[in-house]
């Protein structure tokens, strides 16, 4: 007799004392089903009907709200609400429809229609736009807690898998040329990206791994390495360190210097001082090597050149920054200690976030004709000026350990940093004290 039978006896004859002869009936059904195995799921007896949620009202409701020709809330609470233009939501909808038949309008077995594209796509952004819990998205949307899991689940896989090609990709040659421009402008010649990481708190981690993940401010977290531009688009980001390594750390173990080396991520022509480079850099803070494709400030400067230099790499450098900022204002997901178990779920997540954060700043600086300018979002498309670097030819042993050896080649740091120096006070340094 198991455990589950013994409690059952023990209380029909609790209950036989109780109530004695008269209820004799409620007694003898009570020790019928003391053999059966206690009723956890499925349409047994004794489980709670399931909840008819009634999701044909939620979405009108959700369609009157925001999508009829006369909404309740216009275009700008829509982009406060779901982070990105009405256009570029209805967009995602018909391209994960495509994708996946999980976001198309279905019915069950028993006939009943499901939950509509709009309500599942609508559920997903609100846990990343606003870290909202599974359970807290039933009232509106009309969504169950395991469903909102498995559609977040599927969510960021299809947004991951249609997206990132376009999305999530280093930057080619065309675009690096047309960043070094930009951050010519600015006194940086040369200058592709800010590099920078930040944490992302784990609530959840797993007691075995506790340690592991634990870092200076004593509670887990992974780290995101990412390089943005000026306008905070990211073209490089690694996610999966534990939280107990630095910069430093997480750059060896990130495919950065591969992407650099085999890949030439950051090769490109400029020009400083009358010296062609045929290489660009990254701004960077103090705890990075003194690698030529990092620039640093200068911790303590004392000449007004090296002050002019120190302040100018500081202001520039805050466009990673920032774009952290924005990333963990837009999708508060990223703000509030993660409650998965698994890191690869939250490897998906920070994903998705960084793909969507792209998205809303290409078509930010797009044609306002949406339609016209997401011909190259899916790759199997053609598209002009955004595929990738072409493959590098092949080269022997002695040739990869030399580019190695010259990207780390601290003399040549300093060489450039000290022509940085100059060019920056010819430039901004001269006009300042006219």
């Amino acid at each position: 007799m198991s455990w589950y039978d013994e409690i059952v006896d023990s209380a029909v004859a609790v209950f036989s004392l109780a109530l004695g002869n008269e209820d004799e009936v409620a007694v003898d059904l009570l020790s019928n089903n003391s053999d059966n195995s206690p009723s956890t799921r499925g349409s047994r007896p004794g489980r709670r009907p399931n909840i008819d949620r009634n999701f044909g009202l939620g979405h009108r409701l959700l369609f009157d709200d925001y999508f009829r020709e006369h909404p309740t809330y216009d275009e700008k609470h829509f982009i406060r609400r779901f982070r990105m233009t009405k256009a570029m939501f209805l967009m995602i909808v018909e391209d994960l429809k495509s994708h996946d038949a999980f976001f198309t309008l279905r019915c069950d077995a028993a006939g009943k229609i499901g939950l509509s594209p709009i309500q599942k796509c609508t559920a997903a952004l609100r846990m990343l736009a606003y870290g909202s819990s599974a359970s807290s998205l039933d009232e509106n949307i009309r969504i169950g807690e395991s469903t909102t899991l498995l559609n977040l689940r599927k969510f960021c896989e299809s947004i991951i898998t249609v997206y990132g090609p376009k999305f999530l990709r280093p930057p080619n040659q065309e675009e690096v040329q047309t960043l070094m421009e930009e951050n010519t402008q600015r006194g940086f010649p040369g200058m592709v990206a800010s590099i920078d990481c930040m944490h992302w708190a784990w609530k959840n981690c797993p007691v075995a791994l506790k340690g592991q993940y634990q870092g200076k401010e004593g509670k887990a977290t992974i780290v995101l390495e990412v390089f943005a531009s000026k306008t905070t688009y990211i073209w490089h980001s690694f996610f999966g360190c534990p939280g107990s390594c630095n910069d430093i750390n997480v750059l060896d173990r990130s495919p950065l210097i591969n992407d650099i080396v085999e890949n030439k991520m950051l090769d490109g022509q400029w020009e400083m001082n009358g010296k062609t480079y045929s290489k660009g850099y990254l701004l960077a803070d103090g705890i990075y090597p003194d690698w030529p494709i990092f620039m640093k400030t200068i911790s303590h400067p004392q000449t007004a050149k090296a002050k002019l230099y120190a302040k100018r790499q500081e202001s520039v450098r805050k466009d990673v920054e920032r774009c952290f900022g924005i990333l963990q204002a837009c999708w508060q997901i990223l703000v509030n200690p993660c409650r998965l178990f698994d890191e690869e779920s939250m490897r998906d997540i920070i994903t998705t976030c960084i793909i969507l954060h792209n998205m809303r700043i290409h078509f930010k600086h797009s044609n306002p004709e949406l339609r016209n300018q997401v011909e190259n979002v899916h790759p199997d498309m053609p598209c002009s000026g955004t595929a990738g670097f072409s493959r590098v030819p092949q080269r022997t042993f002695n040739e990869m350990c030399e580019d190695r050896n010259n990207i780390r080649n601290a003399q040549r740091y300093y060489e450039m940093r000290n022509e940085l120096v100059d060019h920056l006070w010819m430039t901004k340094g001269v006009s300042q004290l006219d």
